[in-house]
């Protein structure tokens, strides 16, 4: 099963990328990529994670490897990896719901067991 790229969608978010660039889009891609290269290994710092976390994969992203995720639930005591098959590193409109299901999911067992996170 695959997800096919939804091409007006994909350009709505394009549009609204341009827009929010003031037309320099490279300008964004080159600062995340930089963020990347600079910031080294962090399984040390993950490993200090105690927050309930989820990670969120598709089998067929071709940027960041669903061993990428699992490498991040190894470092992460605790951490929950799903695994979505067919979806790549784009999120189609048919993945909205069963993603938001699975982030419930996560939030409704972090509740029941007492834990309590801060987003500040």
């Amino acid at each position: 099963m695959g997800y096919p790229i939804d091409d007006a969608a994909e350009a709505a978010i394009a549009a609204r990328g341009w827009d929010r660039s003031a037309g320099d889009p490279a300008a964004g891609t080159a600062r995340h990529i930089q963020a990347i290269r600079h910031s080294g290994d962090r399984t040390a710092q993950m490993n200090r994670v105690t927050a309930p976390t989820l990670v969120i994969n598709g089998d067929r992203d071709l940027l960041i490897s669903p061993s990428g995720g699992a490498a991040t639930v190894r470092a992460i005591r605790s951490a929950q990896h799903v695994v979505i098959p067919g979806m790549g590193h784009h999120l189609p409109e048919a993945l909205v719901g069963p993603i938001t299901a699975y982030i419930s999911q996560h939030a409704n067992r972090v509740g029941e067991g007492g834990n309590h996170v801060r987003i500040s």
